[in-house]
């Protein structure tokens, strides 16, 4: 069973491989779609999930994916909507569609064909603040990237705006007696809604690019793609990974730890700190336990740092208090220097108050 099921998946990837592995077209097929089947959620053919769309679509063919694509030769993604199925029926703008139809209209599409398809569904909702009564927006975005061929999942995640909500403001709320007005609600929607769209087509394009990228790449040049020195695996590269040293600019030492000019690559020496401490709350999801271990061995070593406790931890996820005398910018440096040393793929995303999420994505190349 279990051979019949690891050569599936292998047949899967050579499906969107050979898809893309052509002279003529150097691209992967993408279809978006929202699934409204939820009557919680928003529906669809709307003015958010236009915004959302469109954000979605200008992602995919931004500069840092195309790059991430880039490395394997292909030219990126094309990008469509239901709007190629306009000459074959018109849909109920007003009736919720599941799963199964969307899938199904994916299958339907001949010209293009399309190889992936991204299922997206929007929730929002306005609560009040039980405390100081002021009406928070609550939003999120779930999304879910799928074979069309073989139905084969290729990931998704559920991204929150925040934890806690966001505070609607201005011509969105009350006003003096005045109520909200909806032109302007909508607008603040459709404003976070592009943001969780951004993150959701950030990390869609890099899971693409890791997936496909090493058969296309393999197809047209005879190797076995593209070979990150940094590390692409879930381990560390370089001498991190083997407990050895590296050297760029500074050594990593056996314990983990970075000298040299590294650190003083993420805060220069002629810098001063003379912000009041403060604790940040730094939550990484999804680094494996050698990965964590080296950040926990740098974390306290930068210039600025003065504590770091752990505050809960578990086998992919560590949340620490990170107090330092730098500020939120110097600290979200810091941290995006050190991923980018290890070679990690995360997004840093700030929370309410003086949390920041740090989550990798998981990429897979089979």
């Amino acid at each position: 069973m279990l051979k019949h099921l690891l050569t599936a998946a292998a047949i899967s990837v050579a499906s969107i491989a050979s898809a893309v592995a052509t002279a003529e077209a150097q691209t992967v097929k993408v279809l978006i779609l929202q699934n409204d089947e939820d009557e919680l959620s928003l529906q669809s053919n709307n003015r958010i999930q236009r915004a959302v769309l469109n954000v979605f679509q200008q992602n995919l063919h931004a500069p840092a994916v195309l790059s991430e694509f880039g490395k394997y030769g292909i030219q990126g993604a094309d990008v469509y909507d239901e709007s190629i199925f306009l000459d074959v029926f018109s849909r109920d703008p007003n009736k919720r569609r599941n799963k199964a139809q969307l899938i199904r209209t994916a299958e339907l599409a001949a010209n293009p064909v399309i190889d992936v398809i991204v299922l997206y569904t929007l929730y929002a909702r306005a609560v009040e603040d039980p405390y100081i009564k002021v009406p928070k927006l609550l939003m999120s975005l779930n999304y879910e990237v799928l074979d069309v061929k073989s139905k084969r999942y290729f990931g998704g995640d559920n991204l929150d705006l925040t934890r806690t909500g966001s505070p609607l403001t201005g011509c969105a709320t009350h006003l003096n007696g005045t109520p909200p007005d909806a032109y302007c609600v909508q607008e603040l929607v459709s404003t976070h809604g592009e943001r969780l769209a951004r993150d959701a087509g950030n990390a869609i394009a890099l899971r693409l690019a890791a997936l496909i990228g090493p058969h296309y790449s393999a197809a047209h040049t005879g190797q076995s793609g593209y070979s990150d020195t940094a590390g692409k695996s879930d381990e560390l590269g370089g001498g991190a990974a083997t407990g050895g040293h590296a050297s760029a600019n500074g050594a990593i030492s056996a314990d983990g730890t970075i000298g040299g000019d590294v650190v003083n690559a993420v805060t220069p020496g002629h810098e001063a700190c003379p912000n009041i401490p403060t604790t940040f709350i730094v939550t990484f999801e999804g680094f494996t336990p050698s990965q964590m271990t080296f950040l926990e061995g740098n974390l306290a070593q930068w210039k600025c740092a003065l504590d770091l406790d752990a505050v809960g931890q578990s086998l992919a996820n560590a949340s620490y208090e990170y107090k330092t005398k730098a500020n939120a910018a110097q600290a979200m440096r810091s941290i995006r220097f050190i991923l980018d040393y290890m070679g990690v793929h995360a997004e840093i995303k700030p929370q309410s108050g003086n949390e920041v999420l740090v989550r990798a994505f998981g990429l897979r190349s089979n």
